[in-house]
């Protein structure tokens, strides 16, 4: 199949503003997706979820060849002006890249779910660009897979590629630079303005040109064990049913393991969607596959998405700084999300 310019109008899920240009060779839309003004695509396979934001004068292509796949989750947003220029970009459910971002390199960008990158920011992909999941990174942010501008000829040693990852839960608070061959570990936090040139601990705090670990002077976490989890669990759905009283009879609470009780979960949701199940912790997540409601396992901090709009209405209440969860992934799983995300490896 050769590549060609899209027909928008055959697409009635696809709200187009003016100038729109998508040329793919293979284009998936999963449900209502909205497009702004002057906005290029260009990819030989083009994914969008649900409720897919692109905003205005927006580019989306390879630099020197043409980008292998440009994929896009669920309830994914990017803002006006961006320009991803690299072979392969995925970026899952929730995740935003505001305005005027620059995604520039010739290897895959991946960025997971439920993550915030600020407007202005630079993200190279020279070399691998790993964005895990639930990373915040504030505006006018950079992060590095490269270094090379010093001439070699008269003698500059500043030059090389390398991957760079940002594990699940780091936090850039804005105006950081990271340089390349790091990696940021797990909920790791970098305050403003610093420059990161060594990989850093899980759970630690780092300020400072270079950037220093602080973290016996500010330490961002406490040890909190999943017992303490659930009360704060709890206490956020109340919060959620007190702004949207018309779920507070559609959502189930289980203390305990809920895996002997499918029958009477069956029983009460009647078969019906637009129910939530939440439950400290699940032993198999397989018996609660075949039900039709949203099923949240706070241990794991995974869910079985179901895309209603209860469970909407409740990630996006969430995802800013209360919880997030991301969805399970299940074996023989044909979401081209999950057949995509080991494309990285391959470069």
């Amino acid at each position: 199949m050769v590549m060609k310019t899209l027909d928008l109008i055959k697409y009635p899920g696809l709200d187009a503003g003016k100038n729109v240009r998508i040329k793919c060779r293979e284009f998936k839309i999963c449900g209502p997706c909205s497009i702004g003004d002057n906005v290029e695509i260009e990819a030989e396979k083009i994914f969008f979820g649900r409720n897919v934001e692109i905003e205005a004068n927006t580019t989306i292509k390879a630099i020197d060849k043409i980008m292998d796949r440009f994929i896009m989750g669920d309830q994914t947003f990017i803002g006006a002006g961006c320009r991803i220029l690299a072979p392969f970009f995925k970026m899952l459910d929730y995740s935003q890249l505001h305005n005027h971002c620059l995604v520039s390199g010739y290897k895959p960008a991946n960025i997971g779910y439920n993550c915030w990158i600020g407007q202005h920011s630079i993200l190279n992909s020279t070399e691998v660009l790993t964005i895990q999941n639930n990373v915040r990174i504030g505006t006018y942010s950079q992060l590095w897979t490269h270094v090379a501008s010093g001439e070699l000829l008269e003698g500059c040693t500043l030059f090389g590629a390398e991957p760079l990852t940002l594990e699940d839960n780091v936090w850039l608070v804005g105006g950081a630079v990271v340089s390349p061959g790091l990696t940021l570990k797990k909920n790791s936090i970098i305050m403003t303005g610093s420059v990161v040139t060594k990989s850093t601990k899980a759970f630690h705090t780092y300020a400072g040109v270079p950037a220093k670990d602080i973290t016996t002077k500010l330490n961002g976490w406490e040890d909190i064990n999943l017992d303490d989890k659930f009360e704060k669990l709890i206490k956020f759905i109340r919060e959620f049913t007190g702004l949207k009283p018309q779920y507070k009879e559609k959502i189930l609470i289980y203390d305990k393991a809920p895996d002997d009780d499918i029958h009477k979960i069956k029983k009460i949701t009647n078969g019906e969607k637009g129910f939530l199940l939440f439950a400290k912790q699940i032993y198999n997540v397989n018996n609660f596959i075949g039900l039709n409601i949203s099923v949240f396992d706070l241990h794991s901090k995974r869910y079985i998405k179901k895309s209603t709009t209860i469970e909407i209405d409740w990630v996006k209440f969430c995802v800013g700084y209360r919880a997030r969860f991301i969805p399970f992934e299940f074996e023989n799983c044909s979401d081209p999300i999950t057949a995509g995300k080991d494309a990285s490896k391959n470069g």
